[in-house]
């Protein structure tokens, strides 16, 4: 995706997702505003049913008290109607408890005798009524006695309110009246009546009025009998309202429920309101914010994508000018003019292309400076190539010679004579070996046999094998003794000697009249004898000499050992008994012996090739770490008394 893409759809985003998030926020305060709206209007309907009831209540007392007061009057009016003993006063009583809807008229006596009733002109019946026992008797004597002229009989008896008057003559006048007199008026006043009112009302669906015990005063709604407000829902929520006295709401399964503290007059909370309200316009003031959001966001991504595309375009077009320059430099094509357009700007983009034309003019230059310098020291590098590949051609072709010529130095087979026959090998690991093998005529009757291993490898290694076999070999033929040769060797050496080398060295003289080998060792593996008779493998016993070349003036010791017709001698460098494979294994004496196991039955060329084939098949490859040498040496007797080609085969 390209950069003005990408700054496209990032600023595009951005803005929708102000714009909804903006629209988000707008929802949740609208919602919480209609809920506070909810919550306020839940208040005043608690305060509107507290005033009510207490409006109610004293409306209802004052009438009570008109009522006690009109019950006097007609009392005083009824008392002056005439004697008690005139004609048709109980007639006239009776009507006018019919007519003034009372419940009954008495005239007492001081003795609280009724004198005349509403009942009417029927002496029996007067004289079996009796007045209501919970009249109070003090306050008829005081109507009699003349001490008050008018009083309130106590509260209401079986639903009927009575008043007394005094009367000349030491009586006194009862009128009583129903209390349901004031129904209609209370009914009138009711709370049922007053929150019927409210409902349907700024989205009121039904109210349920609590007491301060939780008990249900009223319930007025949809679903008969406020049964939208849920119960159980409506009491927990005026419950946790009255003991935190402050307005609540929550959301229930029918709508939003609000819930109002109701106060007394002395501010103590006594109950509390619980309004169910439809959330329909709460609803559809969140989809019209959700949508006029969606349709913002769509607008705004619209003009956001087309102003994005504008500016992405204006801060693309340098980028990609730089672009080009860039891979101009890579081709080396660039031009510093194709970027004067770009340049001249005062921005950060101008101030980019300026670096960047002075950085690839530079860069251009380095690149014609470096190719300049490139050019003449390949130029001299192939010179001096030419140089090197004539040397080495040189070097090798010396080394061939060298290597020819320390091939032709080691003797190819033992000078031909019946009691003995003999074959060896030498291969070096580099170019030059540092071991050699010897044998040579000291006289007539005696064979001088060597093997040695000069330390290192390589041209001083070759160099020194030189010129320690023509030391060895002009110690051998001035001195009768291996043990004294050895010892005139180690001291020509020793004196010079450079480069501090050394050489172990086998050297045995082999009688081939009696088949006696006499012999001393420099610090050389022992060879191995191989008994004809058996073809039993044992090391010659050792000497105890140091390597030549390690210190002058050294004494070697001599030792014999009786050859019998058939006994062959295996002489070796440590090249072979040190071979490793890949593993780091060596080959080890033991396997040389293994590989030996039926040498005595051999002919001396296939003993030899057993040895470097078991050599060869165990190291499997592994680069050669050594040089390998190997003389095999057959005595035969004297007078070739023994025929080991015939035996052999």
């Amino acid at each position: 995706m390209t950069l003005t893409r990408r700054l496209v759809l990032m600023v595009a985003a951005c803005i929708a997702l102000a714009v909804l998030a903006i629209s988000l926020v707008s929802a949740w305060l609208g919602r919480t505003a209609l809920v506070a709206q909810a919550e306020v209007q839940a208040q005043s309907v608690a305060r509107i049913v507290a005033e009510s009831a207490r409006l109610t209540e004293i409306s209802l007392e004052e009438m009570d008290a008109v009522l006690v007061d009109d019950l006097q009057t007609l009392a005083f009016a009824v008392g002056s109607l005439g004697d008690a003993g005139a004609p048709g006063l109980g007639g006239r009583f009776a009507e006018i408890v019919a007519r003034g809807n009372l419940a009954s008229l008495w005239l007492v006596d001081r003795d609280r005798r009724i004198l005349v009733s509403s009942v009417g002109d029927y002496g029996a019946l007067v004289e079996g009524e009796k007045l209501p026992p919970g009249l109070p008797a003090r306050a008829l004597a005081d109507l009699v006695d003349g001490t008050r002229f008018a009083a309130a009989l106590g509260g209401p008896i079986d639903g009927v309110r009575y008043v007394g008057v005094r009367v000349e003559g030491g009586r006194a006048l009862i009128a009583g009246q129903r209390v349901t007199v004031l129904d209609p008026v209370r009914a009138a006043n009711s709370l049922p009546v007053l929150l019927a009112a409210l409902i349907d009302r700024d989205d009121i669906r039904a109210i349920r009025v609590f007491d301060d015990a939780g008990a249900t005063l009223a319930a007025i709604g949809d679903e008969a009998g406020g049964e939208g407000v849920p119960a159980a829902d409506a009491a927990e929520l005026a419950a946790s309202t009255v003991a935190g006295t402050a307005a609540a709401s929550r959301f229930g399964p029918g709508g939003l429920l609000v819930a109002a503290p109701i106060h007394d007059t002395a501010g103590i909370t006594i109950g509390a309101a619980v309004l169910s309200m439809a959330t329909a316009r709460l609803e559809r003031m969140l989809v019209d914010y959700l949508v006029y959001g969606a349709l913002a966001a769509a607008a705004v991504f619209a003009v956001g994508v087309t102003a994005a595309a504008l500016f992405a375009r204006r801060i693309a077009r340098p980028v990609a000018a730089m672009t080009r320059a860039a891979e101009e430099v890579d081709g080396r094509t660039f031009r510093p003019e194709s970027l004067d357009g770009l340049s001249g700007r005062a921005d950060e983009l101008g101030r980019l292309a300026r670096v960047f034309r002075h950085m690839a003019i530079e860069v251009q230059a380095r690149e014609e400076h470096l190719e300049a310098l490139v050019r003449a020291r390949t130029a001299e590098l192939e010179q001096k190539n030419a140089l090197l590949e004539e040397s080495k051609r040189r070097v090798e072709a010396e080394l061939d010679a060298a290597r020819s010529l320390q091939a032709a130095i080691l003797p190819q087979a033992l000078p031909a004579h019946p009691s003995y026959a003999g074959k060896a090998t030498m291969v070096p690991a580099r170019e030059l070996g540092g071991d050699f093998y010897d044998f040579f005529a000291v006289d007539e009757r005696h064979l001088g046999i060597v093997i040695a291993d000069v330390s290192g490898k390589g041209v001083p290694a070759a160099f020194f094998m030189a010129i320690s076999r023509t030391v060895l070999q002009a110690s051998a033929r001035e001195s009768r003794s291996a043990g004294a040769c050895l010892a005139a060797a180690n001291t020509a050496l020793c004196a010079q000697n450079p480069m501090d080398l050394f050489v172990t060295t086998f050297y045995g003289i082999l009688d081939t009249e009696t088949g006696t080998l006499t012999y001393a060792n420099g610090g050389h593996n022992p060879p191995l004898m191989i008994r004809r008779a058996d073809g039993t493998i044992v090391d010659l016993p050792r000497t105890g000499g140091m390597a030549l070349g390690v210190m002058p003036d050294l004494p070697y010791a001599e030792r014999s050992v009786a050859l019998s017709a058939g006994d062959t001698l295996v002489l070796y460098t440590d090249g072979i008994s040190e071979a490793m494979d890949r593993d780091g294994r060596e080959f080890s004496e033991e396997r040389l012996k293994v590989a030996l196991g039926d040498a005595h039955a051999r002919a001396v060329d296939l003993v030899l090739a057993g040895v470097t084939d078991a050599v060869t098949d165990f190291v499997a490859g592994a680069e050669q770490s050594d040089d390998i040498t190997c003389l095999v040496v057959r005595y035969n007797g004297p007078a070739g008394t023994f025929a080991p080609d015939r035996d052999a085969a």
